[in-house]
């Protein structure tokens, strides 16, 4: 098998972080092989709210330009996870506050 211009054994083509045997498809960076979850995971699109990669895979909402993992779009009120549509208020661009409990008084500094 030829990668990075090199022959490899097929069992030593290998995901630098899971070490995952890499027999249809590999991502390549510094030299280093990916698979496809841990290339996005560490270089593609990171979580707003937790600072982490985000796999083709996981499930996403979108806010102001941003993107979120689902359990990083909660409230940090009552910790619900907010849904698609839902009315919700915006502190400091990345921290939500469900209506309901701004509505009640019970957001930050009230």
């Amino acid at each position: 098998m030829s990668v990075l211009e090199r022959k490899w054994h097929a069992d030593c083509v290998r995901c630098f972080e899971c070490s995952a045997v890499l027999a249809d498809k590999c991502y390549v960076r510094d030299e280093k092989l990916f698979c496809r979850n841990d290339f996005f995971r560490r270089y593609g699109t990171k979580c707003r709210g937790c600072c982490q990669g985000i796999s083709p895979n996981d499930l996403v909402r979108r806010a102001r330009d941003q993107v979120y993992h689902l359990n990083c779009f909660t409230c940090m009120v009552c910790r619900k996870q907010l849904s698609t549509g839902e009315e919700l208020y915006v502190l400091d661009d990345n921290k939500f506050i469900c209506k309901e409990d701004y509505v009640n008084g019970k957001a930050p500094g009230e």
